[in-house]
């Protein structure tokens, strides 16, 4: 976004305006406002992301302007912005609940947002998603900076287990659901394991999560780690949700059997995922490489090996990329240089 004009906000002199643009200067970005929408065309064309506020929402809508990605309709009415949604190919961000998320999608922007990041999905259960997440943010703490690892699965019993960080101290997501805004450097208050800095589930009562501290935990940890990588599970709930929104790439793990890439073409469609990529897990008898990318109809872009000793390191709480299992580390550190690059993010 840094060689176009950054953000075009549409909106008249009040409230609203004043609240997107807080949260653009907040995050140092260049912005052009325009109240005379005959002179829309060119900011229209070239912004990296469209903020309407709710005052202009319908005579923008009635302009019939081009299809353009990054529109968002901002107001305190999200059901009267939803009737323009449509129209503009826009999302709503409703005020003041929303706060976090328009802060999150102005990080996208900012140029303290370097870290991309990476979200690890299961085609179906059992695939080793969690496994996956956990070795590719494991192997990114070797970038300087380090990595993080957020967990978005309520029943996953705790990504900290995979990385044996259930007895380190810091806080889990219990103490983090109520962040909002634009969030300064987690690290110290955080449990870190060789690097990676861990947003885990807790044990215990199911946590219903919010979309709002997810966007403003990813936004923050972007700004002071080269990777993210996330597990948002295989639930549907708007937190998972959020999490993949917030991804700039999507890893489908895909278990090489009928049944497996059946359930992965589900899991595209229910997420609505429009680019992933195919991380074939091995399946003895399975489908070749070529064969499940025409199935599910996205690229394979890694294939596991089979590591039976994974499972047993798991048990043990050994992180899956330490030890002797080279096959694996060495395909989930390619994998890693070409979703999140190869220098520090």
């Amino acid at each position: 976004m840094a060689e176009r004009s950054d953000v075009l906000v549409v909106a008249g002199t009040g409230e609203t305006q004043d609240v997107i643009l807080s949260a653009v200067a907040a995050q140092e970005l260049g912005v052009t406002v325009v109240t005379d929408l005959d002179a829309l065309a060119v900011p229209w064309r070239d912004a990296g992301v469209v903020l309407v506020a709710d005052d202009q929402a319908e005579r923008l809508a009635a302009r019939a302007l081009p299809h353009r990605d990054g529109v968002y309709l901002i107001g305190s009415d999200s059901r009267r912005l939803a009737t323009w949604s449509t129209p503009l190919s826009a999302q709503v961000i409703g005020l003041p609940e929303g706060s976090a998320w328009l802060g999150a999608v102005l990080a996208d922007g900012s140029a303290r947002a370097r870290a991309p990041v990476v979200a690890v999905l299961g085609g179906s259960g059992g695939v080793g998603a969690s496994t996956l997440a956990a070795a590719l943010a494991q192997l990114g703490a070797e970038r300087p900076d380090g990595a993080a690892l957020v967990d978005v699965d309520p029943a996953g019993g705790g990504i900290d287990l995979l990385l044996g960080a259930e007895q380190v101290q810091g806080w889990r997501w219990p103490g983090l659901r109520a962040a909002e805004g634009q969030l300064g450097d987690l690290r110290p208050q955080l449990p870190v394991v060789d690097g990676v800095s861990v947003v885990s589930m807790a044990r215990g009562a199911a946590l219903d999560l919010a979309r709002e501290p997810i966007a403003a935990v990813i936004g923050g940890l972007r700004s002071w780690h080269s990777v993210v990588v996330v597990d948002p599970g295989r639930s549907l709930a708007p937190a998972a949700r959020e999490a993949v929104r917030l991804a700039g790439r999507h890893l489908l793990v895909v278990a090489g059997g009928i049944r497996g890439v059946a359930a992965a073409r589900q899991t595209v469609a229910a997420l609505g995922l429009e680019h992933p990529e195919v991380v074939l897990r091995r399946w003895p008898g399975g489908l070749p490489a070529d064969l499940v990318a025409e199935a599910v109809g996205h690229p394979v872009v890694a294939v596991l090996p089979e590591e039976r000793a994974l499972r047993a390191a798991a048990e043990r709480g050994e992180p899956p990329a330490r030890g002797g299992r080279r096959g694996y580390r060495k395909v989930v550190a390619k994998l890693l240089a070409e979703v999140a690059g190869g220098g520090d993010g």
